[in-house]
């Protein structure tokens, strides 16, 4: 068993249950594939664990509905070149990829749920790909993850990222939204990555921005390029970075027009009116009011100074 080298499950409706420390020991084993393995919907707890495979290790799962993997199934495993999960209304539970070390590429698809700290003490991945998904992101998702060249989430339906959505992740590379439909970024989303290099929110469809701290962060560089946004004057911030307002555009509902000429037309001319109104009165009163009083004075002076002529 030491020596083997590929494990491969394929057209099997008998298979429903992958035990704890299956594959333990297995120090030559380059791929374990599951192909058309219906019955087999759940990856319990140290699945995967213990393997203490030499060479870089390829996990797939294709065409085999997993609907939930459960915390610590990949506990201590190590030296994993690929992972791939294409799941069927795929739950991750809490810690489902924690205390893993060195994964090359990570791909999953059919998200429907992420509980919070899914990478607990995992680090050294290359690239993270979450794809053809729906699911909110919770406070806290992805802590504690760290050295990691590509975080991507694309081609998915995200309703709402919560407030430190992102918290707790280090030394992350990129942090890239492409292609997504997003309802809400809450502001301080990505505001606590430690040592993120860039920050990417690319061709995008999202409904809520109304305020610069959605997209703060602590990135060397962000780009946020080609979004389509539900546009409205909450959004005057953005007109004021040149690079940002005149690459993303408003929806339908505004004529596709950039960010900035939208903000110029709708918003700015709102703006200049009201300060004119609010000046405008209270300078008229003060004369009114300064006037009568300044009459009086005269005319006690003229009074005071005969009666004391007369004296």
């Amino acid at each position: 068993m030491e020596k083997l080298i590929r494990i491969e499950f394929e057209n099997n409706p008998n298979l429903g249950i992958i035990e704890k420390l299956a594959f333990k020991g297995l120090k030559k084993i380059r791929l374990i594939r599951f192909f058309n393995c219906p019955s087999l919907t759940e990856l319990q707890k140290n699945a995967f664990s213990g393997i203490q495979n030499q060479m870089g290790l390829k996990i797939h799962f294709e065409k085999t509905p997993i609907h939930r993997i459960d915390g610590h199934t990949f506990r201590n495993a190590q030296n994993i070149r690929e992972l791939i999960i294409s799941g069927e209304e795929l739950a991750l539970s809490r810690h489902c990829f924690a205390n893993i070390n060195q994964l090359d590429f990570l791909t999953i698809s059919g998200v429907v749920l992420i509980e919070p700290e899914i990478f607990t003490n995992s680090t050294r991945f290359h690239v993270i790909h979450v794809k053809n998904s729906q699911f909110d992101i919770p406070p806290n998702t992805f802590s504690s993850l760290s050295h990691t060249s590509h975080f991507l989430i694309e081609h998915s339906k995200i309703p709402s990222i919560a407030p430190d959505a992102f918290s707790g992740l280090t030394t992350i590379q990129v942090i890239e939204l492409h292609a997504c439909q997003i309802g809400t970024i809450s502001a301080r989303a990505f505001a606590n990555v430690e040592n993120l290099g860039e920050l990417k929110i690319l061709r995008n469809t999202i409904g809520d921005l109304d305020t610069s701290e959605s997209i703060m962060s602590k990135s060397l560089k962000t780009r946020m390029e080609e979004n389509t946004l539900e546009c409205n004057c909450g959004m005057k911030w953005m007109a004021s970075v040149e690079e940002m307002s005149d690459v993303n555009f408003c929806s339908t509902t505004a004529s596709f027009r950039s960010i900035r000429s939208f903000v110029k037309s709708k918003c700015l001319k709102i703006s200049k009116e009201a300060p004119k109104k609010s000046n405008h009165l209270p300078s008229t009163s003060t004369t009114f009011n300064i006037l009568p009083f300044s009459f009086f004075i005269l005319l006690f002076s003229i009074r005071f100074f005969n009666d004391f002529r007369i004296l």
